[in-house]
């Protein structure tokens, strides 16, 4: 099914490049850290799970390549799929998921709102089954 757009709404772009890059500055912002502890904190968290953050000789995510992922006018230095989950995971935040998914009409939810949307699917599924007994109960 196609919905039309209003007249003054913007068409989706599935070119998701400078929204993932503003998420990530604003997540990365939102921490609080320096960009230096940041990165740091990105390190070791790769380190620990096995994630291999950049090409070439360096083991390690440097200062300067963490700015050239975060800076959403850099369209040459993309962080790598690999990496991003290591990236939300050092910032605590889903917002740069947020900005690959939001394109698509989906959303990317965390443990409580999975849970919330559970309890509502099974109180739906409750609603129904009442409505069912009444029926039945109704023809006895």
């Amino acid at each position: 099914m196609v919905t039309q757009l209003g007249l003054f709404t913007s068409a989706p772009t599935l070119n998701v490049l400078r929204d993932l890059k503003v998420a990530m500055a604003i997540a990365a912002d939102a921490t609080g850290l320096s960009r230096e502890v940041l990165c740091g904190r990105i390190n070791q968290l790769a380190d620990r799970y096995g994630v291999r953050l950049v090409k070439g000789t360096s083991p390690n995510l440097t200062l300067s390549t963490l700015e050239k992922w975060l800076n959403p006018e850099d369209k040459e230095r993309v962080i790598p799929v690999k990496a991003l989950p290591v990236f939300c995971a050092a910032v605590d935040n889903t917002g740069p998921m947020q900005a690959l998914a939001a394109p698509l009409g989906w959303r990317v939810i965390d443990d409580r709102e999975a849970k919330l949307l559970a309890l509502a699917e099974l109180d739906q599924e409750v609603k129904r089954k009442q409505a069912q007994m009444k029926r039945i109960k109704a023809e006895l």
